[in-house]
């Protein structure tokens, strides 16, 4: 028989484990942001929040990707701009916002997450 590859547990995988290489390489070059790729860490780090079903508040997108919050910031508004993520207030305190994936963000870093498991199959 068979086993039964659940394909949303190997992107999930995949995309925890892009999300920690990235942050292997910059532990092992000694140089915190010297690999930063804030759009695609941001993503990644929304989409993994989204499969776990978690929040994550505009302050700690990619907390410990080494990037100043101001270039997080950019990037942010970048990817709202592009349809792939958006901020939402917090219904319990005015000061908090979230951010999330869009269903087109989702959709996108599914395809993208999808084609790099083929890929890596290959």
């Amino acid at each position: 028989m068979d086993a039964f590859v659940d394909p949303n547990a190997e992107i999930l995988r995949l995309a925890k484990a892009l999300y920690n290489l990235r942050r292997k390489r910059d532990e092992a070059s000694g140089r915190p942001g010297l690999f930063a790729e804030p759009g695609w860490d941001i993503l990644l780090d929304l989409f993994i929040a989204d499969c776990r079903r978690t929040d994550i508040q505009v302050s700690s997108v990619c907390l410990d990707a080494g990037i100043p919050s101001t270039t997080i910031l950019r990037w942010i508004a970048r990817l709202e701009e592009e349809g792939l993520i958006f901020r939402e207030p917090d219904s319990t305190d005015a000061r908090r916002r979230y951010v999330r994936l869009t269903g087109q963000g989702r959709e996108m870093m599914t395809n993208v997450l999808r084609a790099l498991a083929e890929y890596s199959r290959a």
